[in-house]
């Protein structure tokens, strides 16, 4: 069966690997939205049904020494996966949040710096100077590497990212721009929207391997010493009566593509094994941090 045009761009190989991170994210955000339910979460979280191709397909485009700064937390958890690094203290840390990070990126100390200055800062604007700082010391030590900014629609209108994006094309930053834009329940765009300079390519956030080739793309103008871009991938909640499922829409194409129903499974399946190891890791780890039950004065414990 001949390839669909959609998958022509790369290899079937990479596709089902995007699929099945598409499937971690969505059974992980599952997994933490029964702990919210029963209670067990610290602080809100809302769950990233249908957001799954915007973050797996910008988490694939970036290389090697390439950096991302964002305060939306499924792309955080795109990044995990796709660095294969363990699932089970991401559960933990929503759980029990811990001041320890996961590691990353080693920075410059002009960049540590930056940061220790605007740590009190909104999280959305922090991540925009975040990425200002990066860039500017990937700029100063070449090599072509770039900081990939990802917001929300919302703060594409606001005075910060106004601010970020003059600054940006001002320096010719080594930064992308990516904007999850969630169409809310209407589906229709509240008006025209000024980018403020940023040369913009749009994305059908369904995609990911649509995704995936557009933040490549302007990840490498950028590299370059294009200056930066904005990519801005159109999607919807999976309950929304104009979305489609991502999952759904990857599964089709792949299927169109020749992949059997048994070989979608089995990548299912394995989605499904990781991310219930990741839970079983998690509360393992939970339980060996509580802190042990103390005796009562009078009362006989094995220790005495």
């Amino acid at each position: 069966m001949a390839r669909t045009p959609e998958l022509s761009a790369a290899h079937l190989g990479e596709q089902l690997e995007l699929y099945r991170r598409m499937w971690v994210l969505r059974l992980l955000d599952m997994a933490l939205e029964e702990s919210r339910i029963d209670g067990l979460l610290n602080g809100p979280m809302v769950a990233a049904f249908g957001q799954e191709a915007v973050a797996v397909g910008t988490i694939a485009a970036l290389r090697p020494g390439d950096i991302m700064s964002t305060a939306i937390r499924h792309f955080e958890h795109a990044q995990r996966v796709g660095r294969v690094l363990p699932l089970g203290p991401a559960i933990a840390e929503l759980i029990a949040p811990s001041p320890v990070a996961a590691g990353g990126v080693p920075e410059s100390p002009f960049a540590t710096e930056w940061k220790q200055i605007f740590a009190a800062s909104d999280p959305v604007r922090r991540s925009m100077v975040f990425a200002l700082g990066d860039a500017y010391a990937q700029q100063v030590a070449g090599g072509g590497k770039v900081t990939l900014c990802v917001i929300g629609d919302d703060a594409v209108n606001s005075a910060e990212f106004k601010s970020a994006a003059a600054i940006a094309l001002t320096w010719r930053l080594p930064v992308v721009f990516v904007v999850e834009d969630i169409r809310d329940g209407s589906g229709v765009r509240r008006g025209p929207r000024e980018r403020h300079g940023l040369p913009v390519l749009a994305v059908d956030g369904k995609n990911v391997a649509a995704v995936h080739d557009s933040v490549a793309q302007a990840v490498q103008l950028a590299g370059s010493g294009g200056g930066p871009r904005l990519v801005e991938a159109v999607t919807y909640r999976t309950n929304h009566p104009a979305g489609v499922d991502p999952l759904v829409y990857a599964r089709r194409q792949l299927t169109r593509a020749g992949v059997s129903a048994a070989h979608l499974y089995e990548v299912e399946r394995r989605a499904r094994r990781l991310v219930a190891e990741a839970a079983a890791s998690a509360n393992a780890q939970l339980r060996a941090e509580r802190p042990a039950p103390v005796s009562e004065p009078g009362h006989w414990s094995p220790a005495s």
